[in-house]
């Protein structure tokens, strides 16, 4: 009986590898074949830190918007495509893609918030962009908006967030490490291609924002890389990034912060507006607006944005 069930075990385990490495090679053909999508990047490279970051820069008008992506964004010059084709005929728009994101080189360095900053930075310098600047940020890159506008609070003139993660959002958080290597493993071998389905769980993917060339461009970005080592350093060091943006004083500068429901926060929706209620407390230069979208606010919300967008920015003209 022992025997039977030894040779029964290492049958399967022959066959789970036999599949897996079924998987892989659909997996490198696949990758081979969508390289031709990622040929020529969607804006320009320049050399940070000697690695290659990409910035996308259009539109002119009087003021310059930045979008700072959230955590694990694949593309993030495709994500917010939906906002800004709205608003670069009127302002001069940018879209900063960190290392680990969209066309930009990968990293396993440190992901403290001075170093996203100061690479965030030397890479506007590099396309000529000169501040001052209004931050957009989504999600996690709350934490860097909020720390830029206390390290360098004149090259600031205005944050509108995008559902933006405030410091308080991280008290509870205890990322599994583990998990996340483990989660990359299993995207590198091409698992990612058959346990999830990017059309529907991608919001840039689920709207009418992007072209077929664009979608298939952002699909290829996305299975180059389902879950870069950047990333995961983010959420290995959020924590204490976090923990600084608390200990800092949030100077007086014009926020419009739009807040989600709460769905796909992993917070219900009372806890996460809490949150942003009680940052927005005392501060009068704070704008607290709420809608009932999921947490990629401006895929769902985007012409109530633009418009309530357009208002902020005469007021801090």
């Amino acid at each position: 009986m022992l025997k039977t069930m030894l040779k029964l075990l290492k049958y399967l385990s022959s066959l789970l590898l036999f599949i897996l490495a079924l998987v892989f090679l659909f997996h490198q053909y696949s990758l081979n074949k969508e390289k031709k999508l990622l040929t020529s990047s969607i804006g320009q490279r320049v050399e940070v830190d000697g690695k290659n970051m990409n910035v996308y820069v259009a539109g002119k008008g009087p003021k310059t918007l930045v979008f700072l992506s959230g955590s694990g964004t694949s593309s993030p010059i495709l994500d917010f495509k939906v906002l800004y084709s709205s608003l670069e005929k009127d302002y001069r728009i940018v879209v900063v893609e960190k290392f680990g994101y969209g066309f930009s080189d990968d990293s396993a360095t440190s992901r403290d918030l001075d170093t996203l900053l100061t690479q965030t930075r030397s890479a506007l310098q590099k396309v000529g962009i000169e501040g001052p600047y209004v931050l957009l940020p989504h999600s996690m890159s709350g934490l860097e908006a909020l720390h830029w506008s206390t390290v360098y609070p004149k090259e600031i003139e205005g944050i509108i967030g995008l559902d933006m993660s405030l410091p308080e959002a991280y008290d509870t958080w205890h990322p599994n490490m583990l998990a996340y290597n483990s989660l990359q493993i299993v995207a590198n071998i091409g698992l990612s291609r058959l346990l999830y389905a990017v059309d529907k769980n991608i919001a840039a993917l689920t709207d009418d924002s992007l072209s077929q060339k664009e979608q298939s461009i952002y699909k290829a970005l996305f299975y180059r890389r389902p879950l870069s080592n950047a990333v995961i350093k983010e959420a290995e060091q959020v924590k204490k990034s976090s923990l600084l943006v608390k200990q800092e004083q949030f100077p007086k500068i014009p926020s419009l912060l739009f807040v989600s429901n709460g769905q796909g926060t992993g917070f219900t929706q009372e806890k996460w507006r809490g949150i942003s209620r009680r940052f927005a407390k005392g501060r009068g230069h704070i704008v607290l607006k709420f809608l009932n979208s999921p947490h990629y606010i401006y895929h769902d919300s985007s012409d109530d944005i633009v418009k309530e967008i357009r208002k902020f920015l005469n007021k801090i003209d």
